[in-house]
């Protein structure tokens, strides 16, 4: 996990007003958030258990993160899951495949990855909260990379089609991994992007190689 650099898209803003708050609570709140995952799950999660754990007030969670789906959101981008991979940097190809291999794999904490994954199938406002943070870093993602290709075309992408790109991989992964949340394949990630995505940035299939 990132400790360094975790950035809390749906952590509430502090008051303008009143006492600083210490920043330092935020991660010991992510980090019980994360703990009790793995021990409860999300179903079984809640604020005060967090608040508990991290042994702070629910006050100071609260005036943090008023909604557990937005919590355990933002404790799950701290994992390696959404953090950028080593790109080999050879072509566009090989980069999206690094970028493939990465979001589909959950080496870190699996368990967390994997049950989370399978409650939000079942909670809405966890499902909305995960999918939009994972389209939004991988919108950044292949924005970066088609940014520093020569394979790319010669247009820019624009922010509706990284948009199109990010929901489209996501709906993807997620229909590949089915409802028990199965391994994908390499053979699957390759086919997504050869066949998905270099056409969309390219529009051009690449079928067939190898690397």
């Amino acid at each position: 996990m990132n400790d360094q650099a975790i950035h809390h898209k749906r952590r509430l803003p502090p008051a303008e007003r009143g006492r600083a708050q210490d920043k330092s609570r935020d991660g010991l709140i992510i980090k019980a958030a994360l703990e009790l995952l793995w021990e409860k799950g999300y179903h079984h999660l809640t604020m005060t258990d967090v608040a508990t754990r991290a042994g702070v007030s629910k006050a100071t969670l609260y005036r943090r993160w008023t909604a557990k789906s937005d919590l355990v959101t933002d404790a799950f981008d701290t994992l390696d899951l959404l953090s950028s991979p080593e790109y080999p940097g050879t072509s566009l190809r090989s980069d999206l495949i690094a970028l493939m291999e990465q979001v589909s794999r959950c080496e870190d904490r699996p368990k967390i990855v994997t049950s989370t994954m399978e409650m939000a199938r079942l909670h809405p406002d966890l499902y909305l909260s995960l999918t939009e943070r994972f389209s939004a870093f991988l919108q950044t993602e292949l924005g970066k990379l088609a940014s520093h290709t020569n394979d790319a075309r010669s247009a820019p992408l624009a922010e509706n089609e990284l948009k199109v790109m990010g929901d489209t991989v996501v709906a993807l992964l997620a229909y590949y991994a089915g409802p028990t949340g199965s391994p994908i394949s390499r053979e699957q990630l390759i086919g997504l992007v050869d066949h998905v995505l270099m056409v969309l940035m390219t529009g051009a299939s690449v079928a067939g190689q190898k690397i």
